[in-house]
């Protein structure tokens, strides 16, 4: 059930997140932003940068904070960052929002690995947990862009981003 649990806490976490840069995307190009084929490859690099450098210290930190504290505060960038998003149009700013996307990427990155071994520990059941993990977070990163997406053609982006955020606050 603990894994079942944390993998239905990943699908909502992808189903969220993973909607949220193609959005960004489209309501720059909507709304003219001449600027914004170089404002989205800021977007997708700029929170890999982040993950690359922040990873280690999220292996460091589990020791210290411990699992629960650190998963949450990777999942709770999420919400944070849609809210955030549907305050503003801002191009820079969405840019320096979107830099939680990096933090959350690698707290849970680095966490999903830990947790799913704590719950399996003594099992022989790592990798088919890790299978259901996975699966899971593939699903609701699929999903994502046609749940969101539907939501963006029939609402405002500030919609669309409200209801991303209370998806990412079940997670």
């Amino acid at each position: 059930p603990a894994v079942l649990t944390f993998a239905a806490g990943l699908f909502l976490f992808q189903l969220a997140n993973a909607a949220m840069l193609p959005v960004v995307g489209a309501a720059l190009v909507y709304d003219g932003e001449s600027r914004s084929s170089l404002i989205v490859a800021a977007l997708i690099i700029l929170p890999q940068i982040v993950v690359a450098l922040l990873a280690p210290w999220v292996g460091r930190q589990v020791q210290r904070w411990g699992r629960l504290p650190l998963l949450l505060l990777g999942f709770g960038a999420l919400p944070l960052r849609a809210l955030l998003f549907a305050l503003t149009a801002d191009p820079l700013f969405l840019v320096g929002l979107q830099l939680l996307d990096g933090i959350s990427g690698a707290i849970v990155g680095v966490l999903t690995v830990l947790v799913t071994a704590d719950l399996t520990h003594g099992t022989g059941r790592f990798n088919l947990a890790q299978g259901i993990v996975g699966t899971a977070s593939g699903l609701g990163a699929a999903l994502s862009t046609a749940l969101f997406g539907l939501v963006a053609a029939n609402f405002n982006w500030a919609a669309t981003f409200l209801s991303v955020a209370s998806v990412g606050l079940l997670a």
